[in-house]
């Protein structure tokens, strides 16, 4: 097995060159059928045109053969044609000069427009050719098997998150002489232990994460200072540690006992290897998606990259770390200088540093860890503002386009990834430019309703085609709208903070395990409160002027239809802001798989069906006709998929009994031994997160998924506006509220 995936690594640079002709010549026939086109048909015509584009490529993304190469590179072709099109007839037939205010509106959207077309392209180069999973297996002899560090780097995160992760590892399927283990704590530095005011909170966890290090036969350090965030953790670490290859673990990410099994192979056969990348996969959803889930399952976030977009960079050889969830080579890493820490996305900094050294990375489409996203919208958007200031900063420190060492698919790549985090400028762009025409009279987008029908929406309803055609497998339509409304507004601050001073950003750790006791409105919805109320207020002076102003009727309706979509957006948003009630530290995970349950009072074993499962017991089905007594005694047997038995001993909680079937709750009661049996039979089957990995949502269609994401954005707006009365009726709390919300807002931003 192991010379036949170094035979097909050694075909990969042959298959990228010829792909990467294959692109080329496409892009030749696109700009040959639009010299004919844009000089030789009519306004009919290209009436006629447009929508013969739009439908045939909506009939073709139906069609699966047109999901593979060599056809999916027609239905790019046809996608690009539109889009390229519509770019020509902006550039050339649509700025017009009419003032010094209008020119400054109408270069805004422009260059707004511009970036998501480039954006745009973008995509369809990346996605051009996903990668399929590579052929693994270890070889028999043990002995060939390299050493493994596992790290799992931890900053301020609860011992209990900790623990979990660190049992996990201890559980890896891999030859305990060639495994250690290190908590790699930089919450119990001795510059944190001698910090007035800190000190007693630092001494305390540095001794009991030492004791868990102990406990757990694994190793511990800290260092003097926190000096370089993560990437200095690691790297001190790296110098007191020896194994060939790095397991980085985030802290709150649980490996599958499979890990390493699945992984390690691929650096023997490729000596040029740095990193095999693994997704990252969440148990809990982030405050959007929990929004969505109330009128609509949904997809996570995170799905549509690590499920399509890193298999397709992975074919252009540009699959890069994302700090965690990833085995490294150590040699690679020490001929760097270890983990990079000029930005703070020092992930994807390293690997940039090593893909330009002409090393080789590898992305593995299999979830194989199980991790938690930020509860509340303020951790969201911190982490989110953290990724986007990192790959700002690599862009301008580095400049992906003109870096020595890269392959030219490599420079696409990596610029497409850093040059999508200004998507926050243009989405802004976009929410006030109808405005700017209907309250203020700007007139920054000069085109006739039918200029609009030949050529703008059919290149805008082709962009949610081409989505659909690319991602559908793991994102609704509009869903990306969605993520990126309820992000853009506090991104671009952040962005325009480090392209006035790259060096400024500092690593801010994202919380995780965190609880909230009570639903309440998060304050950042103020500002989506005042974005609405702008668009409410243009589109009723746009209603007066339709009739004071008959001659702007075609721009109005423009304009309208325009501000109505940026309501509908802003309002699906809101929803984002309604943060839900999250009592539970564990979270479960929904399953359906079998379960025998004994109970010793009744001499009885029966056969049941587990609903969900959490670290501390599970919910099961089960059918007797004998009653069942809260808080009795019963034991669990349940299996993994490869078959090994766990047991628990249990007492019910809160039976609820319908026709004879009774639906219960089952507390374990853990020892140390079982606890760590618990960790294994949540976390350590991959089986099981593929599983729910692969589990589509069922939206119903595009229609039906707007009608529930207006549903959800009605909920979260009705909610927040209720709160929001409550608050400002009472005088002094409202001002009280009002200014601490403006504060917070004013802080974020």
């Amino acid at each position: 097995m192991t010379t036949k995936f170094a035979l097909w690594i050694g075909h990969h640079g042959l298959l990228q060159k010829l792909k990467t002709g294959l692109a080329f010549l496409f892009a030749g026939m696109l700009l040959y059928l639009l010299d004919i086109s844009m000089e030789h048909f009519d306004a009919k015509r290209q009436l006629l045109l447009s929508w013969g584009c739009l439908l045939l490529l909506f009939v073709l993304s139906r069609w699966q053969l047109f999901k593979r190469p060599p056809w999916r590179f027609l239905f790019i072709l046809l996608s690009g044609y539109l889009a390229l099109r519509y770019l020509l007839w902006r550039s050339f037939e649509s700025l017009v000069y009419t003032g010094p205010l209008d020119f400054l509106g109408m270069a805004l959207l422009y260059l707004a427009e511009v970036y998501a077309i480039t954006i745009h392209f973008l995509g369809m180069f990346v996605n051009l050719w996903p990668m399929r999973n590579r052929p693994a297996l270890l070889p028999e002899d043990i002995s060939k098997y390299p050493s493994v560090d596992v790290f799992i780097p931890t900053y301020n995160e609860s011992d209990e998150i900790i623990r979990i992760t660190t049992i996990a590892a201890t559980q890896l399927d891999y030859p305990k002489n060639k495994l250690r283990i290190t908590i790699c704590d930089d919450g119990g530095t001795l510059n944190k232990r001698n910090q007035p005011g800190s000190s007693q909170e630092a001494w305390e966890r540095h001794y009991r994460l030492r004791a868990l290090a102990q406990e757990l036969d694994v190793e511990y350090i800290t260092r003097e200072t926190n000096r370089s965030a993560k990437a200095g953790n690691l790297n001190h670490v790296l110098n007191h540690t020896n194994g060939e290859l790095i397991l980085v673990l985030d802290c709150d990410h649980v490996p599958t006992s499979d890990f390493l099994t699945r992984t390690v192979e691929y650096f023997l056969a490729d000596p040029k290897l740095f990193v095999v990348q693994t997704p990252h996969f969440f148990i809990n959803p982030t405050p959007v998606e929990k929004s969505a889930a109330s009128v609509s399952s949904t997809n996570g976030e995170n799905d549509m990259f690590y499920r399509e977009i890193h298999r397709s960079l992975d074919f252009w050889n540009s699959s890069y770390f994302c700090g965690s969830a990833a085995l490294l080579r150590r040699s690679c890493l020490m001929e760097v200088g270890g983990i990079s820490g000029k930005t703070i996305t020092e992930d994807a900094e390293t690997a940039f540093q090593l893909h330009s050294k002409g090393y080789n990375s590898a992305y593995m489409d299999m979830p194989m860890i199980c991790g938690l996203s930020p509860e509340n919208y303020d951790d969201y958007i911190l982490q989110r503002t953290r990724w986007a200031q990192g790959m700002v900063q690599l862009f301008i420190m580095n400049n992906p386009l003109l870096a020595p060492g890269l392959s030219l698919q490599q420079r696409i790549c990596y610029f497409n990834s850093c040059f999508f985090w200004f998507f926050g400028f243009a989405r802004l762009t976009f929410y006030i430019a109808p405005a700017l025409f209907l309250i203020l009279g700007l007139s920054i987008y000069h085109a006739s309703l039918m200029q609009i029908l030949q050529y703008s929406l059919p290149y805008v309803l082709s962009t949610f085609v081409l989505m659909d055609f690319f991602y559908g497998r793991t994102r609704e339509p509009f869903f990306s709208e969605l993520y990126e409304s309820v992000q853009a507004i506090f991104l671009v601050p952040a962005v325009i903070s480090v392209i006035l001073n790259p060096s400024k950003p500092s690593f801010k750790v994202t919380p995780k395990g965190q609880t909230q006791d009570d639903e309440s409105l998060n304050p950042l919805a103020i500002i989506f409160f005042i974005a609405i109320a702008v668009n409410c207020l243009a589109i009723v002076i746009g209603a007066f002027k339709w009739f004071s102003e008959p001659i702007l009727r075609d721009t109005l309706i423009i304009t309208g239809v325009w501000c109505v979509y940026n309501l509908f957006l802003l309002t699906i948003s809101l929803g984002a802001f309604w943060e839900r009630k999250q009592i539970r530290f564990f979270h479960r995970v929904n399953v359906k798989e079998p379960v025998k349950v004994s109970f010793p009072r009744l001499n009885l074993e029966l056969a049941g069906e587990v609903g969900d499962i959490s670290l501390k017991g599970m919910s099961f089905r089960v059918q007797t006709p004998y009653p069942l007594v809260n808080q009795e005694r019963v034991m669990l047997e349940v299996q993994n998929s490869r078959g090994r038995t766990f047991q628990f001993e249990a007492k019910l909680q809160r039976p609820f009994e319908n026709n004879g079937v009774y639906s219960c709750g089952a507390e374990y009661l853990l020892n140390p031994e079982k606890y760590a049996e618990a960790v294994a039979y949540v976390y350590g089957d991959s089986k099981r997160w593929l599983e729910k990995w692969a589990e589509r949502s069922n939206s119903g269609g595009v229609l039906k998924m707007l009608w529930r994401l207006l549903r959800m954005g009605t909920k979260g707006s009705s909610q927040s506006a209720a709160m929001l009365w409550v608050m400002l009726r009472k005088t002094w709390r409202g001002h009280k509220w009002l200014a601490k919300t403006i504060q917070r807002a004013l802080g974020a931003v």
